[in-house]
């Protein structure tokens, strides 16, 4: 069975070396133990685990302030990646920010990152700008994307596959 499991401070243990693991596999610059207690003892953040039979399949972690929601890392781990489960995170966080009253979504993505920059374009996210030497190892530029959220969009949303 598949679940979406809120980590947080509480049960990060069982949670976090799984993360790790998926975050090294998945960027040349991962976040550290610390990066990722660091959001999980701030109080606007929040890191969401996809389970299925206590397998970590991917996980993506967030701030919200107010009307808009930065999305900082989603990750699926290697050998589940091609079977929709980077569109499932994606869907069940568009849902945190529409039930918490999010009017855009934004995000920062690798100019060599294509594939997932087609994944953010088929859920209705735009290009909004570019962030110049933003990543390191290697030194690349970021694109800025932004997803404005109202009624039409969610409804378009659910009709993503």
């Amino acid at each position: 069975m598949t679940s979406l499991v809120q980590v947080s401070l509480e049960n990060h243990e069982f949670f976090l070396d799984k993360i790790l693991e998926i975050e090294k596999l998945s960027f040349s610059a991962p976040w550290s133990l610390n990066g990722f207690l660091q959001e999980l003892e701030n109080p606007v953040a929040q890191l969401w685990a996809l389970m299925s039979d206590k397998v970590l399949l991917g996980y993506f972690c967030f701030m919200a302030v107010r009307e808009e929601m930065q999305l900082l890392v989603l990750a699926v781990h290697p050998a589940y990646r091609g079977l929709g489960h980077g569109s499932y995170l994606l869907t069940k966080m568009i849902d945190l920010a529409l039930s918490a009253g999010v009017s855009r979504i934004w995000l920062e993505v690798r100019v060599s990152g294509s594939s997932v920059r087609r994944l953010y374009k088929k859920f209705g996210f735009e290009e909004n700008g570019r962030r110049k030497n933003y990543y390191t190892d290697p030194v690349e530029d970021a694109i800025v994307m932004s997803l404005a959220l109202n009624r039409a969009s969610a409804k378009n949303i659910r009709q993503v596959k």
